[in-house]
């Protein structure tokens, strides 16, 4: 898990970072704004970089996921040091201030892609 506010060349630099060290079969994007350019240069230097355009609001694709999580079939560690924050986040939904993770978890759920379920497993580990 990762976090942060970056320019342009910044953030580019970052997601070829973090592919690499998580050896990511697939990476997905949203496609909105300046994304939608990211995903362009990237699908070139990435292998799996795949653009998604949500189908419904943020709230809905939460509510869908969350059965998932009910049915016990998302884990996330007992220990990390980014637990906290994402928890605190998904319990606020949709009252939180901030919903990033919530948004790219349920987007990356729906998405209904084995290796998007097989990261979150590996890092339950």
């Amino acid at each position: 898990m990762w976090r942060g506010r970056l320019d342009y060349p910044a953030l580019k630099a970052k997601v070829e970072a973090l592919a690499r060290q998580w050896k990511a079969s697939q990476v997905l994007i949203e496609e909105a704004g300046t994304a939608i350019g990211l995903i362009q240069e990237l699908r070139y230097r990435i292998p799996g970089v795949t653009g998604i355009k949500p189908d419904r609001d943020k709230v809905t694709r939460m509510s869908r996921a969350s059965a998932l999580f009910e049915a016990r079939q998302v884990h996330l560690p007992e220990r990390a040091p980014w637990l906290a924050e994402l928890e605190a986040e998904l319990f606020a939904f949709p009252g939180s201030r901030n919903d990033d993770q919530v948004d790219s978890i349920s987007q990356a759920l729906l998405h209904g892609s084995r290796s998007a379920l097989a990261a979150w497993a590996r890092l339950a580990g």
